[in-house]
């Protein structure tokens, strides 16, 4: 996969979650403000934590593409990642409608980080070998 492909995947992924932010904070009013954790949620904090994360995954995916069943492997690993990420919110005590903002957030950002990296990133096939037919 190319860094350009791999970075738009990550800006798509960045800007789900800055579109449910901005349907939440400034169309709905609410305030994405965890209350644990004492930290507000924004523009900022939600492009960073995908770029994190995206990086993150691609790296990995880069590295686990060189084995058999990387891609498989990579899937596996993030979405078990994903899925553990949906307990953040939830233990620094945010509730209510805040909770589903924020858990939407990470299942949008994580969903298009698996699905659009995982399609970009090419398959491994006889190891890059082709098959050809000699002429007489």
């Amino acid at each position: 996969m190319s860094s350009p492909q791999a970075a738009a995947v990550i800006a798509c992924a960045a800007a789900g979650g800055l579109l449910i932010w901005a349907a939440a904070v400034p169309l709905a009013g609410l305030e994405l403000e965890v209350a644990g954790a004492g930290q507000r949620v924004g523009p900022t904090s939600i492009i960073i934590a995908a770029l994190v994360a995206g990086v993150a995954a691609w790296l990995l995916l880069a590295l686990l593409s060189r084995l058999a069943h990387g891609r498989t492997v990579w899937t596996v690993v993030g979405s078990v990642v994903l899925l553990l990420s949906l307990a953040g919110p939830a233990i620094s005590g945010a509730g209510g409608a805040v909770l589903v903002v924020l858990e939407l957030m990470h299942v949008v950002v994580g969903v298009v980080l698996l699905l659009g990296l995982r399609r970009r990133a090419a398959p491994r096939r006889g190891a890059g070998r082709t098959v050809g037919t000699e002429s007489s």
